[in-house]
């Protein structure tokens, strides 16, 4: 320490360590030294230019300082263990007068200059204990030492990048900074959705978003594949409380799937349609709606299997349905809509208006309805009196048919032909258009984003074999293809996208951080002591969630890890270990897939 300051100055300490009247080193020296050091001024850290030269300034200026220097060295320096008594008070009494001169009498160079030559007359031992104070009062531990709610304030404003690196500095840093008080302010920063079982904390929850976020950005995903008969799919429903989907078939047939069984598999079929199941809609946990080509409407008990009441509602096939608390809403080829009272099981009121059959329904706050018809218009109707507000006509092409709707926010967006555009429902003027796909669309869902930390986004799937999901605010499309036919349904949510096509599968693309990696090791590092290996985490996109293959693996390891525990407390040579790595390189080479890998980043 004594180095740096004296060389700031220009010359060496260790001449001045010499040249300099020797001082004594008693315990009311220390005491004096520090309490001189916490009360340094700022500019002793940075000095402008360097006040003493040579050895006949310091000459000078201990003449021309002589009675402080006096106080210095004879009155606080030359106490003894002996006199310690005595010499307390005596010390106090000076160092009220030293200090007195320090604070009122002395500018600041003056006090620089003070400073200077108590620092050239120090030993190691004592440079050392003013290093330290030296570095304490320069770098402040501010998360240890301010109250827990100032610092989570001033954390708050760090980037998650910073807290990551913050969390590196010391235990108490990453304590602090790895907590879920630390990461819950952040996911609410980021709008985050609050956790699942999934999930360790809320740091783990910020990061699986982040990987959530970039994997819709990139396009990347994995795939399952369900496929319960040799029976077309044309509709399909998602409950993401109970994680349970509902695909309706071309048969009549009506199928469920739990997504939270091992496997995914299929748990239920519902028999009760005569013709193809258009529409299919969760009500109140284990209710589901369906309507058929045969113009009934179904109530179902999922848990017991049952169709509980059928309502004989249309002439014509009903293509559309939506429910609204105990309301349900049907749209036919009768060019009619009619809403329902699900309890009594009558009409509340029949919507008279549109020219061509009705193939899409949605819900526009509390009061509004919305429909789309072969006729090319989409119109807005009152549901408590059935006044028609409103009618968009969309396209005067032909066929023009409008086959699907979603309204967010206001606005609504329509599929027809191989076109959607959105439209304002209060004003009816046309906001946007998108084209990408190049057969007609059958489906279509829309979710308007905030504009800061989601963005808007918009779900087609189409004739042409694929799905579609643009990001409307940056004009970026990306497209997944897999199905071999006709997809006529899609349902979309914050980690997955549900589809169903007309050659007899289901699928569902995954963007969520993935849970079931395969390992493979390499060994980079291979000597007569040890070994080094790298482990390298792999995820298929044909495996399926929670796959035997990946039970099988967990069951593995953990009996391994068992081992290794019971040799490593019997003995200490390590063989236990290297049995444990060989057995898992084993393992994982014999039971890894032949479909080729996809690698995903992982922050």
């Amino acid at each position: 320490g004594s180095s740096g300051i004296n060389a700031e100055y220009g010359y060496s300490a260790q001449h001045h360590l010499k040249e300099c009247p020797p001082l004594s080193t008693p315990s009311s020296r220390h005491e004096a030294l520090l309490f001189a050091l916490e009360n340094v001024s700022e500019k002793f850290y940075r000095p402008k230019s360097a006040v003493l030269k040579s050895q006949d300034d310091i000459d000078k200026l201990i003449d021309k300082n002589a009675s402080v220097y006096g106080v210095l060295s004879g009155g606080l320096f030359k106490t003894n263990k002996a006199k310690k008594c005595g010499a307390s008070k005596r010390f106090l009494k000076e160092l009220t007068s030293v200090l007195t001169w320090y604070e009122d009498e002395w500018n600041d160079s003056e006090k620089l200059e003070m400073l200077y030559v108590i620092l050239c007359g120090l030993s190691v031992h004592e440079l050392y204990h003013a290093t330290l104070i030296l570095n304490l009062r320069r770098y402040r531990d501010f998360v240890t030492k301010l109250p827990l709610d100032l610092t989570l304030k001033i954390l708050s404003y760090l980037a998650p990048k910073d807290i990551v690196n913050a969390s590196e500095v010391c235990k108490d840093w990453h304590k602090i900074c790895t907590s879920d008080v630390t990461w819950g302010i952040k996911c609410a920063q980021h709008l985050v959705p609050p956790s699942n079982p999934e999930c360790l904390g809320q740091q783990e929850l910020f990061k699986n978003n982040v990987l959530l976020k970039e994997n819709w950005k990139n396009g990347r995903c994995r795939v399952n594949c369900f496929s319960g008969s040799q029976c077309k799919m044309v509709s399909v429903a998602f409950d993401p409380k109970t994680g349970k989907i509902a695909t309706g078939m071309a048969s009549g047939e009506i199928k469920i799937w739990n997504l939270a069984k091992s496997g995914g598999g299929l748990i239920a079929t519902l028999i009760s349609h005569t013709k193809a199941v258009w529409g299919l809609e969760w009500f109140k946990g284990n209710c589901l709606m369906s309507c058929s080509s045969d113009g009934t409407l179904k109530i179902w008990n999922v848990k017991k299997g049952l169709c509980q009441k059928s309502i004989e509602a249309h002439e014509g096939k009903i293509w559309a349905m939506k429910c609204d608390s105990d309301i349900i809403y049907s749209g036919s080829d009768d060019k009619s809509i009619k809403s329902w009272d699900i309890k009594r099981c009558e009409v509340v009121q029949t919507f008279l208006g549109h020219n061509g059959s009705v193939f899409s329904l949605d819900l526009n706050g509390p009061n509004q309805l919305l429909s789309g018809s072969a006729d090319k218009t989409v119109r807005v109707w009152d549901k408590n009196s059935g006044e028609c507000l409103r009618s968009i006509w969309v396209t005067h092409a032909s066929p023009g048919w409008v086959m699907g709707l979603s309204v967010s926010q206001g606005h609504v967006a329509c599929c027809y032909n191989d076109k959607v555009a959105i439209y304002h429902i209060n004003t009816g003027v046309l906001v946007k258009s998108v084209q990408s796909h190049s057969d007609s669309i059958e489906g279509v869902q829309m979710e308007m984003g905030n504009g800061k930390n989601s963005s808007t986004t918009l779900v087609t799937c189409s004739k042409d074999k694929s799905i579609h999901y643009w990001e409307l605010d940056k004009d970026v499309l990306h497209k997944l293809e897999g199905h071999k036919d006709t997809v006529h349904g899609v349902v979309c949510t914050s980690t997955r996208i549900i589809s169903v096509s007309a050659d007899c599968t289901l699928k569902i693309w995954k963007f969520a951080a993935p849970n079931n990696p395969t390992i493979r090791r390499k060994t980079l590092i291979s000597g007569g002591l040890g070994q080094l290996f790298l482990y390298e985490y792999h995820y298929d996109e044909n495996v399926k969630y929670e796959s035997e293959e990946t039970r099988l693996y967990k069951k593995h390891l953990a009996k391994r890890t068992r081992q290794r525990a019971r040799i490593t407390a019997g003995s200490t040579d390590g063989i236990g270990s290297r049995d444990l790595l060989s057995s898992l390189s084993d393992y994982t080479a014999s039971s890894s897939s032949s479909v080729p890998p996809v690698e995903i980043a992982t922050y």
